[in-house]
């Protein structure tokens, strides 16, 4: 039974693997985890699953966090604003990279659902896009 956690590795290496994505995050990293805060991300977190059936429903989320720009203001209190061309164009390299992708031999694809607009990221001078790829999985070998 192929879980989220698979197809997340899959994602991952997927984006990894595109130079256009990684010529966009400037030295960045594709991970599973948030780790280096100074440095853009692109973060893929497995999520749920359906358990048994033949067809079976799950969720990847894709964030994609991208630092602040660092903007002086006349009474020199430092300002950050969010960097809107650079998550614009790393969520769609990403994108393209994910679009409608199928493994036909495993019985599994997933398509790009939802995308959220940016949000801040707590504690730290950044946002983030979130991207969830809608998963499906087909059992071949149920006999419901």
């Amino acid at each position: 039974m192929i879980t989220t956690e698979e197809i997340a590795v899959v994602a991952h290496n997927m984006l990894q693997e595109s130079d256009t994505v990684m010529g966009l995050l400037n030295g960045g990293y594709v991970d599973y985890e948030r780790a280096d805060y100074t440095k853009d991300a692109i973060i893929v977190i497995p999520h749920t699953i359906d358990g048994e059936g033949s067809v079976r429903n799950g969720q990847v989320n894709v964030n994609i966090h991208v630092r602040d720009l660092k903007q002086g203001k006349p009474n020199g209190n430092t300002v950050y604003r969010t960097d809107f061309p650079r998550l614009i164009a790393i969520k769609k390299a990403a994108i393209e990279v994910l679009r409608d992708h199928y493994e036909s031999n495993e019985g599994w694809n997933w398509t790009v659902g939802l995308v959220n607009p940016p949000m801040k990221e707590v504690g730290h001078d950044e946002h983030f896009v979130s991207i969830f790829l809608e998963i499906t999985v087909r059992d071949r070998t149920s006999k419901q």
